[in-house]
């Protein structure tokens, strides 16, 4: 009699590119969690972040700086970063998450009711926390209270009823092969992904410079398609997809920030 055999997929990275293929497609280079990450960096470094377009000693660059500075101060303009004509006292805060804030999650997505890929940053500490969605004409900021913030970068993400696929377990070595016994349930994960989307999103997550997420290595996409919402991801040294909501994705990422804030 025939068997099965992983003659098509044989790493757990594999399974992960074809997964993340939309975005991957669609956003060749992403935010990295990692950007601009300076837990010691300076105050005179957070003033730089805040006039990105100032400083040239030449006369020559400042009309150019002057309309640079402008279109920043638009795509801030309704938020709380502006105060009247300037930034406000609540944007140095900002400004400092961004640069030493120690927890940080982006959020890479293509949906298909969406003209433009979704980009969302969350930069937070123990306590407060500001996400940051760049839009194509506009960028969204919205600030608050740890955790609450992970609800205010989840609620960017499109609508979605929850997932109702059956939970997909699939272990793997160390350097991620499959075992030739699990060809099945990698069947199961092809046929799934194989559906068509309505979106796809990648989160890469670092807290308190453990990086939990970081595509493709512990990578953790979300996967919206007529089953509803799912998560694949790398699980021990395999991985899982299993169905979940917005308040699972919330709680399963202050679950991951909490268990190592105790050594942050």
């Amino acid at each position: 009699m025939g068997r099965c055999t992983l003659s098509t997929v044989t790493t757990t990275f594999e399974l992960l590119y074809e997964a993340a293929g939309p975005v991957l497609d669609t956003v060749p280079v992403r935010p990295s969690c990692q950007d601009g990450y300076d837990p010691d960096a300076a105050d005179a470094a957070v003033e730089r972040l805040r006039f990105p377009f100032s400083g040239s000693p030449d006369p020559a660059d400042l009309v150019a700086e002057i309309e640079a500075h402008n279109s920043f101060m638009a795509r801030l303009r309704g938020t709380p970063l502006v105060d009247g004509p300037d930034l406000s006292e609540a944007a140095m805060h900002a400004f400092d998450l961004v640069l030493r804030g120690p927890i940080r999650l982006t959020v890479s997505g293509v949906y298909a009711d969406s003209a433009v890929p979704l980009d969302v940053r969350c930069y937070a500490d123990r306590e407060v926390g500001v996400v940051w969605n760049f839009g194509k004409e506009s960028t969204d900021v919205c600030g608050g209270h740890f955790p609450d913030v992970l609800d205010t970068l989840l609620g960017f993400l499109p609508c979605e009823h929850a997932g109702r696929s059956a939970v997909v377990h699939v272990p793997a070595g160390a350097d991620g092969v499959i075992p030739e016994g699990f060809a099945a349930e990698v069947d199961r994960l092809r046929s799934f992904l194989a559906l068509p989307r309505r979106g796809t999103a990648i989160f890469d997550m670092l807290a308190f410079d453990n990086i939990f997420a970081e595509f493709p290595v512990l990578g953790f996409l979300v996967i919206d398609n007529a089953l509803g919402r799912h998560v694949l991801a790398s699980w021990d040294a395999g991985m899982v997809l299993r169905p979940v909501d917005d308040r699972w994705l919330s709680w399963w990422f202050g679950k991951c920030v909490a268990a190592v804030a105790v050594h942050g």
